[in-house]
């Protein structure tokens, strides 16, 4: 160092040297100053080292000081000769304290968050406690006047330097191993840290305090301020304890397994080592805020006394008014819980959802109080309130036993309604007692876990209590459910295997429930979540096709192991109820409202009210997906709403490919001459009556083939005039559209289209059971559709639920083919009609056919009736080919022939023999 600051004299130029090497000089000179602040901030390190420090330095001064210091970047080389081997020694040195005080620093500000604080605490303790001795110690100085009790002053001055010296000496060793073990954990540090920590204990400043005849002989000022600072200096030995205590638990969480590699004798005594950590810890909380409250009365640094009781008053009324409006918030939530379940009916996705958010009202209050203990945490560590801040997990404790008492409760419910049974008002009473009972068991071991990890932290003893708090857990569950055991057993019945019947009463016997029941309780909540998981999606299109699927394969798989008893039934009964069942006369059956009628009117209406507007709709769908029979209901409402309004509709049942033959049949229904085409429907529109013209079946306007699109082309001719007083409604299979879209282009026909969607379950539902209904038969499901275990066992609910989704899902929404699947799946004892299984028919031997007998087969599909000629000319296949096919087609089931000698797709079989065509490229869609 004193070579250092020689330099200057050493490398100072003179005369012309001086002049060249000016810069260079004065640069030399700020390397030299930057050592000796380097130098100067490395020593206040060591300061702390050895507790040093003056008692006036904040730790963050100490700790950060010389952060910013030696990031000036410095030149390797100078210009100046006669300078540049003072000028490399010099950086050499500047650059070796500077690596120093970098790791010395961060030796400190590596250490994580929780340490910091622990640091903070011991040098505000420290700093208090020289603070102190330094004003006592002038109290008891030579040089104050009127000296008496010299010796008395004597011994209390020695026994403060004594104290001071003791706990200087633990401070230091502290402080200097907590950046080795920073650096590098080893067991024989760790041990040193653990043989500290006990150390401590041995410090008792209190026993090194004078005798009470001492004190009693000298001044009362003096007297006060020597027992204060005793009180100081256990406050100061109980910090340093904590800190030790603060460093094992980080070690413990951080590096277990040091702990295991420790010698015998350090690891002796460990546990015990902790419960006192937990009393330090307790002593320390209560003497803290003395302290604080006297430092505070006294005029000292910090919160005056009469501001700390305050804010302890402030911090209890605050958690007064948390309670208040965590009880304020139920009845708010309760009534928009009921506005959101009443608004929520009928909603796939809100429905399901107002399940869940109804034990929000409950649930709401203790939600709301956990949350604020949370805000008022922070608040009270911000205010320094460290009684409040204790004792807060107390309060979230109870909120804990709180949502446990709500959860056991909800468990007992749904456990006795998953085994069938009914609560009455005395068992839900009870209920909720053994809920509260063991929501007490749950959160005692939680107690004492809260209570050890704030005052040890990670420990050994701290692992023990999480070890009680499982098992305290699994107790608080076996009692709970001990209380409905035969529910319980029940409801595991419900949902597990029957063979495993007898095994579940014997390992749920009295004796063993109590360790049984927590390892079964999973599974039964497993299945509580999938039930509601199940109801919730049921609403759901793809869920209830999945569903129905599923429950077929499993049928099928019980089918082909035993084989169903056949019963004899009515036969004659059986043919008249099919013969009324598919009246097709819609004064004899009711109107069902899929949604399709409406969309009719939507573009219908607008031409009603002004007849300028687009007078074009066409309405495409599957074969026997209800677009015919909106036309009675369309027919009615007509002539009820506008009577100038006329309705013609002309069902087109045979094939009619030529524009002589359309324009005909549109003459006839408008009374008019047609002969010279579209103009003179234009031309004789003003003097018209409003007309609506259905166009029914308008797939047997064309033929694909070579001059068969006249008739379909006149039709588009009639639509495209322009005229007011005609509406044109035409009706056609969705495979004969989709080929007439790629023969002429969807959008260049009509302007509007609609789609007849699948109807929803519900509507099959609907359909199904009114015509049922007006039938006067009962209805009766078969054993198969019956639950025999759980809460729906027997249950007609649910069968017939489960028997519309199999339904639902076999006939994809299409009511003529659900209308036959029904009558398929029953048959009649009596007055009564027993449903089972809807039987689908399978298509694999139709699969197995010639490709030239599929193509066959799709033309019909595309036309939905041809004759064996029409066949013929249409797919150039020689006739022996077509016949064939039709012979094959009719034996196997899937095609019948009309009385007026053309063939169709049984609708039973539409699904299947469609989806095949499509799967082999012949349809159009």
């Amino acid at each position: 160092m004193c070579g250092l600051l020689s330099l200057p004299a050493q490398a100072r130029p003179s005369g012309a040297a001086l002049a060249e090497c000016r810069d260079e000089y004065e640069l030399l000179s700020a390397l030299e100053h930057g050592i000796e602040q380097l130098n100067a901030r490395r020593a206040v390190f060591e300061s702390i080292y050895n507790d040093a420090f003056p008692a006036s330095m904040s730790l963050d001064e100490a700790l950060r000081s010389g952060e910013n210091g030696g990031r000036q970047t410095w030149p390797e080389t100078i210009d100046c000769p006669s300078l540049a081997e003072q000028y490399q020694s010099a950086l050499a040195d500047y650059q070796r304290a500077q690596s120093r005080l970098q790791r010395q620093q961060a030796s400190w500000t590596a250490l994580p968050e929780s340490m910091r604080d622990t640091l903070v605490l011991v040098w505000q303790s420290r700093q208090r406690l020289l603070i102190h001795a330094q004003s006592l110690q002038q109290q008891l100085s030579p040089e104050q006047p009127a000296q008496n009790a010299v010796a008395e002053r004597a011994l209390l001055g020695a026994a403060v330097n004594r104290s001071l010296g003791q706990l200087s000496d633990l401070r230091r060793e502290l402080f200097t191993i907590l950046p080795a073990l920073q650096r590098s954990a080893t067991p024989a540090r760790l041990a040193e840290l653990l043989a500290l920590w006990r150390g401590s204990y041995q410090l008792k400043p209190l026993d090194d305090a004078p005798r009470q005849p001492v004190l009693d002989a000298l001044p009362p000022e003096l007297a006060e301020a020597g027992q204060e600072y005793f009180r100081l200096a256990r406050l100061d030995v109980l910090v340093q304890r904590n800190a030790l205590n603060d460093v094992r638990a980080w070690l413990w969480a951080e590096q277990p397994e040091l702990f295991a590699r420790l010698p015998e004798a350090s690891r002796d005594g460990l546990l015990l080592e902790e419960m006192r950590a937990f009393h330090t810890r307790l002593d320390w909380l209560f003497a803290d805020t003395r302290a604080s409250y006297r430092q505070g009365q006294e005029g000292g640094q910090g919160t005056p006394g009469w501001l700390k009781v305050l804010e302890y008053v402030f911090g209890l009324a605050l958690l007064f008014l948390l309670v208040v409006l965590a009880r304020g918030v139920r009845a708010p939530a309760a009534g928009l819980q009921a506005q959101f379940a009443r608004w929520a009916r009928g909603r796939n996705l809100a429905e399901p959802l107002s399940r869940v958010t109804a034990a929000l009202p409950r649930l709401l209050p203790w939600l709301v109080g956990l949350l604020g203990i949370g805000l008022l945490h922070m608040l009270f560590t911000s205010w320094r309130l460290p009684l409040l801040t204790t004792f807060l997990p107390l309060a979230r404790l109870y909120i804990l036993y709180g949502l446990i008492s709500l959860a056991g409760e909800w468990l007992l419910q749904r456990t006795a309604q998953q085994a069938g049974s009914f609560l009455n008002e005395e068992q839900l009473a009870q209920a909720q007692r053994q809920a509260r009972i063991v929501a007490a068991v749950a959160v005692a071991p939680l107690l004492l876990q809260d209570f050890v990890a704030l005052g040890v932290g990670p420990s050994l003893l701290l692992d023990i209590c999480g070890w009680l708090t499982v098992l305290g857990i699994l107790l608080a569950l076996g009692l709970l459910l001990r209380s409905r055991r035969e529910d319980f057993i029940e409801a595991l019945k419900s949902f597990l295997p029957s063979r495993g019947d007898r095994l579940i009463e014997r390992l749920l016997d009295k004796r063993l429930f109590l360790l049984i029941a927590p390892i079964a309780a999973p599974p039964l909540l497993l299945a509580l979540l999938i039930n509601f998981m199940h109801k919730a999606l049921f609403a759901y299109d793809w869920y209830r096709r999945l569903f129905a699927r599923s429950f077929r394969l499993r049928v099928a798989a019980v089918e082909g192991e035993q084989e169903a008893p056949v019963t004899e039934q009515d036969s004659v009964g059986m043919a008249a109820y099919r013969a009324w069942f598919l009246e097709s006369d819609p004064a004899k059956v009711p109107f069902i409202d899929s949604g399709l009628y409406a969309q009719v009117r939507k573009s219908l209406d607008p031409w009603l009210g002004d007849r300028t507007q687009d007078n074009g709709l066409l309405l495409t769908g599957a074969n026997g997906a209800g677009k015919s029979t909106i036309v009675p209901r369309l027919e009615k409402e007509l002539a009820e709403q506008y009577p100038d309004v006329q309705v013609r509709r002309l069902l087109i049942e045979d094939k009619v490919t030529s524009s002589d033959g359309l324009l005909g049949l549109v003459s006839a229904a408008l009374d008019c001459d047609l002969s010279a085409g579209p103009s003179a429907l234009v031309r004789e529109d003003a003097g018209r009556q409003p007309t609506l013209v259905v166009i029914d079946d308008a797939q047997n306007l064309f033929l694909r083939q070579v001059g068969g699109l006249a008739g379909w082309e006149a039709l588009l001719g009639l639509v495209n005039a322009r005229v007011e007083n005609l509406f044109w409604l035409v009706l056609i299979d969705n495979h004969a559209w989709a080929y007439l879209g790629n023969v002429y282009g969807r959008d260049y026909q009509f302007r509007s289209i609609k789609v007849a969607r699948r109807w929803s379950q519900n509507d099959v539902r609907s359909l199904v059971l009114s015509r049922n209904h007006l039938s006067g038969c009962r209805i009766r499901y078969d054993n198969i559709l019956l639950a025999t275990r759980g809460p729906e066992a027997g249950s007609i609910r649910n069968a017939e639920q489960l028997y519309f989704s199999l339904l639902w899902d076999a006939c994809q929404g299409n009511p003529q083919l659900a209308l036959r699947l029904w009558l398929r799946s029953i048959r009649l004892e009596g007055n009564t009609v027993v449903v089972g299984l809807p039987e689908e028919l399978g298509g694999a031997a139709l699969d197995a056919l010639d490709r030239d007998l599929h193509f066959v087969y799709a033309a019909i599909s595309i036309h939905e009736n041809m004759s064996s000629d029409e066949l013929v000319s249409a797919t150039a296949l020689p006739e022996r080919v077509v016949r064939r096919a039709l012979k094959t087609g009719q034996d196997m089931g899937f095609l019948e022939r009309g009385g007026n000698r053309r063939y169709r797709i049984v609708a039973l079989w539409y699904p299947i023999v469609t989806r095949l065509l499509a799967r082999k490229n012949l349809l159009h869609e």
